[in-house]
């Protein structure tokens, strides 16, 4: 499948543009989960609604401890994926899981490849969302936040409100 792929660069306060036309193998893969400390005892209970919806899912999976009793979360999953949304005033808060991967870009695809690669809770805002992109138990996960008023509500203007949420992710479940 060939596909053209734009990517924002940002290089000394400078933002630049590339555009590539890369091949992707979409077949994918699986990663590989290491559950060695991710401890069955450390697993807290979050309502009933989200652990049958999460039942089946092959992962840790993670919400921020303040949220764990939410009444309106609304939670897609699969096997390999997750993805939990909670409405709060005047914004959303979303966590995602994911152990699926492209298993490789193979036309001249290496400036690509380090472009997609993200220091490990480095805090970005852009269009109005932030959001943090982390890997744990060799799974690739997702916790961002989008505003109704992003230039003005201090959620989505500075770091705190997500690192906060972040510095309390707790386990709710996840299927060996």
């Amino acid at each position: 499948m060939r596909i053209m792929i734009m990517t924002v660069v940002f290089l000394f306060g400078m933002i630049g543009f590339s555009v590539a036309e890369e091949v992707i193998d979409n077949s994918g893969g699986i990663l590989k989960v290491d559950w060695s400390d991710a401890k069955s005892g450390q697993i807290k209970r979050t309502r009933s609604a989200i652990q049958k919806a999460i039942k089946n899912v092959t992962m840790p999976v993670y919400l921020p401890k303040d949220y764990l009793n939410q009444n309106d979360a609304t939670v897609v999953a699969d096997n390999n994926f997750y993805v939990i949304t909670i409405k709060l005033s005047d914004a959303v808060l979303m966590i995602s899981g994911d152990r699926t991967y492209q298993r490789e870009i193979v036309s001249g695809g290496e400036e690509l490849k380090a472009n997609m690669k993200r220091a490990e809770s480095k805090f970005l805002q852009s269009e109005g969302i932030m959001s943090t992109d982390f890997h744990r138990h060799g799974v690739n996960y997702i916790l961002s936040i989008e505003c109704t008023h992003p230039n003005s509500d201090k959620r989505c203007t500075r770091e705190t409100f997500l690192k906060k949420m972040y510095n309390n992710l707790v386990l709710i479940g996840g299927k060996r």
